[in-house]
């Protein structure tokens, strides 16, 4: 079963394949694997192909407009006959454009002192929650691994 549909097939050429590497035309190199073919450098001359603009569906005003505009020397003056229309309208100065946004100044928190009985308190609170925990978690140790066990008795 093929997802292709018969109106869809078109033939297959070589420059529509690459060739398999390496190509039969490259000698193995000395060890038996595989070597990188020499690069191929390529050039341009900056121009489209033709018959491009066509199927772009460029009209021939447009083609008239671009060439035009490219025939256009630059060192002509912006108000010669010869310049084409240019629609970029006067731009605002970019302080225009900011608004200063008033920001009301911030004020120094205001910090609560503690007395030093209540920071005593706390700390002494602290270290005797502290050995409470600890007491509790050596008695669970005790209880659960070193105690012996209570079958020695008769029931």
């Amino acid at each position: 079963m093929s997802d292709e549909r018969p109106g869809d097939v078109s033939p297959v050429t070589d420059a529509d394949t690459t060739p398999p590497n390496p190509s039969p035309q490259q000698e193995p190199s000395a060890s038996g694997g595989w070597q990188m073919p020499e690069p191929k450098f390529q050039q341009t001359s900056g121009y489209l192909p033709q018959g491009y603009l066509e199927q772009l569906g460029i009209g021939e005003a447009e083609k008239q407009a671009a060439t035009s505009a490219a025939a256009v020397p630059a060192s002509a003056p912006p108000d010669s006959p010869m310049s084409p229309p240019v629609a970029v309208e006067a731009q605002p100065d970019l302080t225009e454009q900011i608004e200063e946004v008033a920001v009301p100044a911030a004020s120094a928190p205001v910090v609560k002192k503690r007395s030093k009985a209540a920071r005593i308190l706390f700390i002494v609170l602290g270290i005797l929650v502290m050995f409470a925990f600890i007491a509790i978690f050596l008695t669970v140790i005790y209880i659960l691994f070193l105690s012996p066990n209570g079958g020695n008795g008769q029931f």
